[in-house]
C-alpha cells in the first residue's frame, strides 16, 4: 500500500470540532470559492474567448484547491465527500477531479500525541505495550481516520486504522455545512444529491466493530483466487481502533496513473466485477463503496480490498425481484407487475403517470442490457455509456413525485453498480459484464 498522506509539517493542525468552529471553517472556504466566483464572472466580459478559457480554468483551479485543503483539515464527512465528489467525472471539472483525489492519501495528518492518545484510551494500553513496533505518523487516509503500519509482538505486518476523534458527533453538523460550502458551485444542483447520500454511510462506517465482523464475513465467504482481504485482529481492535494485515501494493487510482497494459487493466476490472455479482447473487451483501481509494492492486495483479465500513446486506427476496427486473423482456405488463410488486409504483396510480414511469424505466433498463448483448463489452468503444445513463436518470428523476418509494437496497446498489461501470469506463477496459445470473434467452434473443 503506498497512499501517503500530506508532509509531516502539518501534522500539528488542530480538527474543528464544534459545530461552530467547524461551521466558521467552511464559511471561510465557500467565502473564497464565492470571492473566486465573483472575480471570474466581473472579468468574463471584456475577456477573449481565450482568455475565457484561461480565466475559467485559473478559477477552477483555485476553488479547487481552497476547497481540497478546507475538507482535508475539516476530515471526516467533509473528507468523505471529497472521496465521493472527485470520482463523479461528469459533475467536477478536471481541476476539481485532480484535487479531490488527493483526499485518497494526501490528508495532513493528526498531532502524533493525539494518535497515541486515542490508542490508548480504545485499547486501554500504550500502543508500545500493544506493539512490537509502532509508527505514530500515518501512511494512509481512511474516510474517518487514517491508518498507520505497525509490527505485532509475533513479528506480523499490520495495518491500525485510528477514527478521528468525535466523528459521530459532527455528522449531521457537517451535512448541512457541506450543503452551505458547496451552494457557491457552479453545480450545486447536480453536486447536493451526492452530498444527500453520505450521512447515512457515515452512521455507519462510524463502528469499528461492525467493520470488524464484516472483514471475517468476507474472508469467510467471498472466496476468490483474484482477491486478497486483510486478516483483523480484534483483541488489537475497538469501535474506533480497526488492526488488520497490512497488504501492500497501490491503490487503483495510483496504479493506473503508471500506464498498466490494456491486458492489466482488464484483468483488474473483470475482477472488480465478479466481486459484486458473487457479493450480491450469492452472498446478498454489496460492497456499497466503489471509489478507488478501497481498491489495492497487487504485484500478481491481484484485488485487496481495504474498506469494509460501507457494507450493505440484502433481502433474499430483493435479489429475487432485482434479478427478474435485469432480465425482463421489456413488455410494459410485465414491468407495470413487478414494480408494482416491489411496491416502486402505486397500483392506483393514474394511467398516464404509469406510461411516463414505465417508459423511463424500460428505457433504463434497454440502456442497462447493452452491457450484456455481447460475450465482452469494450468501454473503448462506448465512451459515451456513462454520459448516455446520466442523462436516462435525469429524466426518470423528473418523474420521481410518481414513484410511491425506492427500496433502500436499491439505492446502494444502484450507486454501487453505476460507480463500478463508470470506473470500467474510466480505466477504458474490455471485460465478460454477461453473468448467468443476468443474461437470459430474451436478451439473447434481442441481441441476434
Amino acid at each position: 500500500m503506498t497512499n501517503k498522506t500530506g508532509s509531516d509539517n502539518t501534522h500539528t493542525q488542530k480538527i474543528p470540532k464544534t459545530r461552530l468552529e467547524r461551521g466558521l471553517s467552511s464559511t471561510k472556504i465557500a467565502a473564497r470559492i464565492g470571492t473566486n466566483q465573483v472575480r471570474y464572472l466581473m472579468k468574463r466580459p471584456f475577456l477573449s474567448k481565450e482568455g475565457r478559457n484561461t480565466s475559467r480554468e485559473q478559477r477552477d483551479r483555485e476553488n479547487a484547491q481552497t476547497l481540497f485543503n478546507g475538507l482535508a483539515l475539516l476530515k471526516g464527512t467533509a473528507l468523505k465527500a471529497a472521496q465521493m465528489l472527485s470520482f463523479e467525472h461528469e459533475l467536477l471539472p478536471k481541476a476539481f477531479q485532480t484535487e479531490l483525489e488527493k483526499s485518497y492519501y494526501q490528508v495532513p495528518p493528526i498531532n502524533r500525541a493525539l494518535v497515541r492518545k486515542l490508542i490508548t484510551t480504545s485499547l486501554h494500553e500504550a500502543p508500545e505495550n500493544l506493539f512490537s513496533r509502532f509508527d505514530t505518523k500515518a501512511f494512509a487516509a481512511a474516510s474517518l481516520g487514517q491508518v498507520h503500519r505497525a509490527v505485532s509482538k509475533e513479528g506480523l505486518d499490520l495495518a491500525v486504522k485510528i477514527q478521528y476523534p468525535d466523528m459521530r458527533k459532527t455528522i449531521d453538523g457537517d451535512i448541512q455545512m457541506l450543503g452551505m460550502l458547496a451552494r457557491p458551485m457552479a453545480d450545486f444542483k447536480l453536486i447536493k444529491p451526492a452530498l444527500d447520500e453520505i450521512r447515512d454511510v457515515l452512521l455507519a462506517e462510524t463502528d469499528y466493530l461492525q467493520e470488524t465482523e464484516n472483514i471475517e464475513f468476507f474472508r469467510t465467504h467471498l472466496n476468490m483466487d483474484r482477491v486478497t482481504i486483510p486478516t483483523p485482529d480484534p483483541s488489537l481492535s475497538s469501535d474506533r481502533v480497526l488492526t488488520m494485515s497490512f497488504l501492500d501494493g497501490q491503490i487503483l487510482s495510483q496504479w493506473l496513473k503508471k500506464n498498466p497494459s490494456q491486458e492489466a487493466r482488464n484483468q483488474v476490472a473483470q475482477t472488480l466485477n465478479d466481486i459484486f455479482i458473487r457479493s450480491f447473487y450469492e452472498l446478498n451483501v454489496v460492497h456499497a463503496d466503489p471509489n478507488p481509494g478501497n481498491f489495492l492492486v497487487r504485484d500478481n495483479l491481484c484485488v485487496g480490498l481495504l474498506d469494509f465500513g460501507c457494507i450493505r446486506r440484502v433481502r433474499p427476496e430483493f435479489v429475487a425481484q432485482y434479478q427478474e427486473l435485469i432480465q425482463l423482456d421489456g413488455t410494459r405488463e410485465g414491468y407495470l407487475d413487478l414494480l408494482t410488486r416491489m411496491n416502486f409504483i402505486s397500483k392506483d396510480l393514474a394511467p398516464q403517470a404509469a406510461r411516463e414511469v414505465l417508459s423511463a424505466v424500460i428505457e433504463m433498463g434497454t440502456w442497462l442490457k447493452q452491457l450484456f448483448q455481447q460475450e465482452y463489452f469494450d468501454f473503448r468503444e462506448h465512451p459515451d455509456f456513462i454520459a448516455r445513463g446520466r442523462r436516462l436518470g435525469a429524466e426518470f428523476h423528473r418523474l420521481s413525485r410518481h414513484i410511491k418509494g425506492f427500496p433502500p437496497e436499491l439505492v446502494f446498489l444502484d450507486r454501487t453498480r453505476y460507480g463500478l461501470t463508470r470506473l470500467y469506463e474510466q480505466m477504458g477496459v474490455k471485460i465478460r459484464l454477461r453473468n448467468h445470473y443476468e443474461f437470459n434467452d430474451g436478451i439473447r434473443a434481442s441481441s441476434t
